[in-house]
């Protein structure tokens, strides 16, 4: 699995995001959970590069 990690502020929040491409599943993921909270991780599948890049550049932005 190719995973990226990126720690992004969204004002008072701190996102770790984890990101890429499943091997296995053969699809993108984006990863997102609070920084310092071991649970609750939002994870989203992608089929398609495109919508993965737009909603990725939404989140890291």
């Amino acid at each position: 699995m190719s995973r990226y990690f990126k720690s992004v502020n969204k004002g008072s929040v701190q996102l770790d995001v984890f990101y890429g491409w499943d091997i296995d599943v053969k699809e993108w993921f984006i990863d997102v959970k609070m920084t310092g909270f071991s649970g609750g991780n939002l994870v989203q599948w992608f089929n398609s590069e495109k919508n993965y890049k737009d909603t990725l550049n939404n989140i890291l932005v």
